[in-house]
């Protein structure tokens, strides 16, 4: 259906696949190796949250983003309220927000533990 558009493999939803594949590997990863999974988690938003980001802001983000887009004219919408869409950017903050969390507080308690090893 989208074939040959952007939105079939281009630069903005060719990692889209990738994203939801590293979403799987971080949910199936969490409890044995959880310093994988946030890694995998963090790298499936950064894959992710660029089509949600464009859905839901196309003027701006085709303003900030200058690329090689097929249209060359601005969308005239600003803002397109989707829930979903909406839904679907708040999951990917969130996500790398936890993510991050997991990763700074096992960096934190290896300083913790070599501080102690050293005293």
């Amino acid at each position: 259906m989208f074939a040959g558009t952007e939105f079939g493999s281009g630069s903005l939803a060719g990692g889209e696949g990738f994203g939801g594949l590293l979403f799987v590997v971080a949910a199936s990863l969490i409890f044995k190796l959880p310093r994988m999974a946030a890694v995998s988690g963090l790298v499936a938003s950064y894959f992710s949250l660029p089509l949600y980001l464009y859905l839901v802001f196309p003027r701006p983000f085709r303003q900030v983003f200058a690329g090689n887009w097929a249209v060359l004219e601005l969308p005239r919408e600003r803002f397109v309220w989707d829930g979903w869409w909406i839904a679907g950017i708040f999951f990917m903050v969130v996500l790398a927000c936890i993510c991050c969390g997991i990763l700074v507080r096992n960096v934190w308690a290896r300083y913790k533990l070599l501080e102690s090893i050293k005293q």
